[in-house]
């Protein structure tokens, strides 16, 4: 296996993961919460779902910096420049930020939520969409959008999960 598909492999594990273990998050919590309380049984499937998570998020980060080594390496510089390339970096690192301040719990459920369900499809999106047309300014601007759309419908959802007789 060359390390450019062991890149590739291990790029699409940790999205894959990522992707994945957020949206399990979101309907587990969701689940654990209609009681009005996490019991033990749910707090410990929330926190494996949430190790893969970050499992996931390492095998992002580790791979996209092999991935920038990479292209460095072997002269692919014009790879650098593109502005898909860091709109995923830019919204990665927004990913960090955001699995930190949920951790210190400095941010409100619901908004954090938010921000990593349409991170990690974001992330998904773009690393697919070869032809993407777009540049960064363009991606930033449909993201934050699409946060807020993401809160709302988080919102409606959850609305009407627990209040369902």
């Amino acid at each position: 296996m060359s390390l450019y598909v062991f890149l590739i492999v291990s790029h699409v594990i940790g999205t894959v993961f990522g992707v994945g273990g957020v949206t399990f998050a979101e309907i587990f919590y969701l689940r654990a919460i209609k009681d009005g309380k996490v019991d033990p049984k749910e707090g410990s499937a929330l926190k494996i779902i949430y190790r893969l998570v970050r499992i996931g998020l390492f095998l992002t980060v580790f791979s996209g910096f092999g991935f920038l080594l990479y292209f460095r390496l072997t002269g692919n510089i014009e790879q650098l420049y593109d502005p898909k390339l860091w709109a995923k970096l830019t919204i990665i690192v927004i990913i960090m930020i955001n699995a930190i301040m949920l951790s210190m719990r400095s941010i409100v459920l619901w908004l954090g939520s938010a921000i990593s369900l349409t991170s990690w499809y974001m992330t998904m999106i773009l690393g697919s969409w070869r032809s993407y047309p777009y540049g960064f300014m363009d991606t930033m601007v449909g993201y934050v959008i699409t946060v807020i759309v993401v809160a709302i419908v988080l919102y409606f959802i959850s609305e009407w999960y627990l209040n369902k007789k």
